[in-house]
């Protein structure tokens, strides 16, 4: 079994002299915006998101963490900082993480090869709690014919 840490500001953009978290109500938002720049600035987003996702993951490799294999379980949990946003609009940015993982590579060696079911085998998420301090999602991973510790 394998962990990664990904804290919660990863996920989040300037905007307007703002920090906004880039959840699925974000993402939505964004696509609606006129004359067709709303993929544009989704793509934007996506780029800067997984940016720092391939940094934290290629930092880890460096550490000593290994690719993922095929038929890989994922399990995360996630700490939010209060409980102004669903779980279901926080799950939207596996796209994100699988998405970096596939980008993160040190000396020839990628994270994740793909992120199809040949590797991965199920994603099972869990809110875990509020951490004002340190809001995250821990991701751990093992082969599919492995079991998850409680």
């Amino acid at each position: 079994m394998a962990k990664l840490i990904i804290p919660l500001t990863a996920f989040m953009i300037p905007k307007h002299g703002k920090l906004v978290k880039v959840t699925l109500n974000e993402w939505i938002n964004v696509h609606g915006v006129k004359n067709g720049m709303g993929r544009h600035i989704a793509a934007g987003y996506k780029k800067r998101i997984q940016s720092k996702i391939v940094a934290i993951v290629d930092q880890a490799m460096v550490d000593g963490l290994g690719p993922i294999d095929k038929n890989t379980k994922f399990q995360l949990d996630w700490y939010f900082p209060n409980r102004r946003t669903d779980l279901d609009n926080w799950t939207f940015t596996h796209k994100f993480i699988l998405d970096g993982f596939q980008e993160a590579s040190v000396r020839g060696k990628v994270f994740l090869p793909n992120d199809n079911l040949t590797y991965v085998a199920s994603l099972h998420d869990d809110f875990r709690g509020i951490d004002k301090d340190n809001p995250r999602v821990e991701i751990d991973w093992s082969n599919k014919n492995e079991e998850f510790e409680s």
